[in-house]
């Protein structure tokens, strides 16, 4: 199954990213951290996501509209007042097929799982009594799991495809190129 060949080939790229990550969040301990933060994500993840639109449609993916996650943390950062002009990464990772967007989607859609983890901890750090500037990390909330198994439902039929490999090669892109995103603009 390609959820599997995922997990065991993107598992070195996933934990060294979350290696890096983990300092960070663990630092936005004010507006000022938490926007600069939010800023990175949108900058990577809006160049992501304005490819896979080329790619995946509802005919693939029915709820694709409502997994777009770059307005969701511009919404954060117009709920700080904080929504000042964001670089994008020029270097992030070129979706040029259905594979290449499933691939990124399964890294996009993965870090909704530790999301609410996130949000928690930021929202401790910051004095958020609410989810306001917060959505991007609480995602879909107490349907997180729900939506992870339709997105993996979803993925399941392109195991043993030809697209199988092509997917997994993007998701290691896609973690190691965030990876290295974040160590540009963090330090």
């Amino acid at each position: 199954m390609v959820i599997e060949k995922l997990r065991a080939g993107t598992r070195q790229t996933h934990e060294d990213l979350e290696k890096e990550m983990l300092p960070f969040i663990k630092g936005a301990t004010n507006a000022d951290e938490y926007a600069r933060l939010l800023h990175l994500f949108y900058g990577y993840y809006h160049p992501l996501e304005q490819g896979i639109s080329r790619y995946l449609d509802e005919s693939i993916l029915p709820d694709i509209a409502d997994r777009r996650k770059a307005g969701w943390i511009l919404n954060d950062l117009r709920a700080m007042n904080r929504s000042d002009e964001i670089l994008e990464d020029s270097n992030a990772p070129l979706i040029q097929s259905r594979a290449d967007a499933l691939g990124a989607m399964y890294v996009m859609e993965g870090s909704s799982l530790g999301g609410k983890v996130i949000s928690k901890m930021i929202a401790d750090n910051l004095n958020y009594p609410d989810h306001s500037a917060l959505s991007f990390f609480y995602g879909y909330g107490g349907q997180t799991g729900v939506r992870w198994k339709e997105f993996l439902a979803v993925l399941d039929r392109f195991s043993g495809t030809v697209e199988e490999d092509l997917i997994v090669k993007k998701a290691n892109e896609v973690f190691l190129k965030f990876q290295q995103w974040l160590q540009r603009n963090m330090s």
